[in-house]
């Protein structure tokens, strides 16, 4: 855990293409890829008895693009893998000058000069608009359906897949923990907290996909 290592592991582990982001990425990856499977092989899907069209495919297809775009933004669409330069367009609006989505300065949570943002310009930042829709999904519509049958007929008239609620709890839990670890450990580097906690992020959305996914748990037909 953070509060363990010093700041030079820390820094170490979790600098730009290290240990903890390439993880993270990778799992992305491996998301979009069983959302994917999750949208050509229908029988594999837990709840659909059929191998044709399924009301819920179309939103597999949406977290697997969701994923891959997920993937893209960790390694910056390959530009240190294959080292190509920022476009100077992207590179005077982007803080880190990368080509990428989430740093651009104003999905970014500073400024191009370094000053954090504040107030709701500090809240449009990709990174919690991510966090905010996926703690709604994974969450708030879980523990909403179990308390409200109005919402359950309306999440199953739309054919919303409803993930198990753990995954939720947990998704709510690393971020809260992120946020506590970063006001307590004032003496830690704030960035690999950050970076820890995206990777755990990634880590629980991977396992979204498999909770549905059952290879194998259904002949073809």
């Amino acid at each position: 855990m953070p509060c363990y290592i010093s700041n030079k592991l820390l820094r170490e582990l979790t600098k730009e293409d290290g240990v903890y982001e390439n993880a993270g990425a990778i799992l992305f990856l491996v998301a979009a890829i069983a959302f994917f499977i999750l949208t050509i092989r229908p029988n594999f899907y837990t709840n659909s008895g059929q191998t044709g069209p399924f009301p819920e495919r179309k939103y597999f297809w949406l977290f697997t693009l969701v994923f891959l775009f997920a993937f893209g933004e960790e390694i910056s669409w390959g530009q240190r893998i294959f080292n190509f330069a920022t476009p100077e367009s992207i590179r005077e609006i982007n803080v880190q000058e990368e080509f990428n989505v989430h740093n651009l300065e104003i999905f970014h949570g500073k400024s191009r000069s370094g000053e954090d943002k504040t107030g709701l310009m500090a809240w449009i930042t990709l990174h919690r608009l991510f966090y905010l829709t996926f703690l709604t999904y994974l969450l708030i519509i879980p523990l909403l359906a179990r308390m409200s049958s109005r919402i359950r007929f309306l999440i199953d008239k739309i054919k919303l897949p409803t993930p198990d609620i753990l995954i939720g709890i947990l998704f709510a839990f690393n971020l809260l923990y992120g946020q506590g670890m970063k006001a307590i450990s004032s003496g830690l580097d704030g960035h690999g907290i950050v970076e820890i906690k995206e990777f755990v992020v990634a880590f629980i959305l991977c396992a979204l996909p498999f909770s549905w996914l059952q290879i194998g748990s259904k002949s073809d037909k």
